[in-house]
């Protein structure tokens, strides 16, 4: 699996200037729809949110993983923002979060290997290094680095 299939550098913003998880979630939204990877920015924001319902993404260390699995996704995708200022996101840890990676996957490829990778990422983040280089990168193209050794890691 390729990485940049799921992501590329117009879909990371490492200046995000929000004060609010919805308004983390509408501009990391928004990059999707700029790239045509999603229908309806407001399907698609309404399903983020109704996932946050059930069970908040906040999993602790300053990362959230907001995630839809909706028939509006046109390709599956991995966006990811990033915060100066910590975001309320009823996290596990009850601490605030600063790095988002949110994911976007077609509701007919629920069960598929983009699912398992993006799961396998999920649980990449509890690495401690993992992490910190992540929260330590400055430019997109270190983030998608970083990305691109853990997936080519996982499928090969």
């Amino acid at each position: 699996m390729e990485i940049k299939s799921l992501i590329n550098e117009d879909l990371i913003e490492l200046n995000l200037v929000a004060a609010t998880q919805i308004e983390v979630i509408s501009q990391l939204t928004s990059l999707l729809s700029q790239q045509g990877r999603i229908k309806s920015e407001t399907a698609f924001i309404e399903g983020v949110l109704e996932r946050e319902g059930e069970f908040s993404t906040g999993f602790g260390n300053g990362f959230a993983i907001p995630h839809c699995k909706s028939d509006t996704v046109e390709t599956a995708s991995i966006i990811i923002g990033k915060t100066a200022n910590g975001i309320e996101w009823n996290s596990l840890d009850e601490k605030p979060v600063n790095f988002i990676i949110m994911l976007a996957i077609p509701a007919a490829e629920g069960g598929t290997t983009h699912l398992q990778i993006l799961s396998a990422l999920s649980g990449k983040l509890m690495d401690d290094e993992f992490r910190e280089q992540l929260m330590n990168a400055t430019q997109a193209e270190q983030i998608l680095n970083l990305l691109d050794d853990f997936i080519t890691q996982k499928t090969n």
